[in-house]
């Protein structure tokens, strides 16, 4: 299949967009904070931490340690398995986050949308567990964003 250019209609992509009025480039290559589509033009990546914890492009100290994890062990449950990676980052959170956190515990989750709605979830149980069952209530500010799935779009 042939890449792919700015000029090419949305309706021709198998892909769904966010946008069925706007033409999207074809992103080939990134370095550090660019991105070059297929016609060679080079853009200032402002949307690259949308839905992921941005590095950079082309960091090979990033691309070298995945693909030396990668060869070990690609990826197991939480609800079934720890790993030596996940408690030492575990451990540097805590330790990152102060003293107010020590003796604590780190729940990974797998992006922002599911934090929100992690956090939600232990907020409700709190009050659950300490009689104050009544206490559901959650605040938050109007027109703001706290991720794309049902339950951090109710906040």
């Amino acid at each position: 299949m042939a890449d792919p250019t700015i000029s090419e209609s949305s309706a021709v992509s198998a892909v769904l967009r966010r946008s069925f009025r706007k033409l999207f480039p074809a992103a080939i290559r990134g370095e550090g904070v660019h991105v070059w589509d297929s016609e060679g033009k080079r853009y200032l990546d402002f949307s690259g931490s949308a839905a992921v914890n941005f590095v950079g492009h082309g960091v090979a100290e990033i691309s070298a340690a995945m693909a030396e994890q990668a060869t070990k062990l690609e990826f197991v449950h939480s609800s079934q398995f720890t790993t030596p990676v996940a408690e030492k980052y575990a451990e540097e959170l805590l330790e990152f986050a102060g003293e107010n956190f020590r003796g604590g515990s780190v729940y990974f989750t797998s992006g922002g949308s599911e934090s929100v709605e992690t956090a939600l979830k232990l907020a409700r149980q709190y009050q659950v567990e300490i009689g104050r069952a009544r206490r559901y209530k959650i605040v938050s500010r109007k027109q703001s964003y706290h991720g794309s799935t049902l339950g951090a779009l109710a906040v």
